[in-house]
């Protein structure tokens, strides 16, 4: 996939960090030391790469759950460098990227509680419970046999 510049790409999104204004950099935690997923979870996430989303929602999740009180910002961003799907070994659409850097064209939204973050899977959860299809793609979504996160499976109920 190409950077958003190219006209059939959609808005991207970024939650994390707070305070970007528009123009500021994302840049990956190798470079800033910023707290990522990857401190919690390098199997999956990459402290080299930034990660956006065509979701909106997605983002505000990430952005919620930030820092451990929450607070974190989504921002609409552009790459700076070719997108990669993620995760890389995906068949299908994904609705999820990673990328060296990007630009921060727009503030979305600010200091995202994670009250909203918890309460967002709590819904996602709740409609796996009651949706045997979903059930069956979380049980073989990931072919490793490693557990699905929330947001792998936020993506395909969207």
């Amino acid at each position: 996939m190409t950077p958003k510049g190219a006209s059939n790409t959609p808005a991207l999104y970024h939650g994390g960090v707070p305070g970007l204004l528009p123009g500021d950099l994302l840049l990956p935690p190798v470079v800033t030391g910023a707290r990522s997923c990857a401190d919690y979870d390098p199997e999956h996430c990459r402290p080299d790469r930034i990660y956006l989303t065509t979701h909106r929602e997605e983002a505000t999740v990430y952005a919620a759950l930030r820092a451990l009180g929450g607070g974190g910002d989504v921002y609409e961003a552009e790459p700076l460098s070719e997108l990669e799907p993620d995760p890389p070994d995906l068949d299908t659409t994904t609705s999820s990227y990673t990328t060296r850097a990007a630009t921060v064209v727009a503030v979305v939204r600010r200091a995202v509680p994670v009250a909203e973050a918890l309460a967002r899977m709590r819904m996602a959860v709740a409609m796996l419970e009651t949706a045997p299809a979903l059930h069956a793609l979380a049980q073989g979504a990931n072919r490793d046999g490693d557990e699905v996160t929330f947001l792998a499976l936020a993506r395909h109920t969207k």
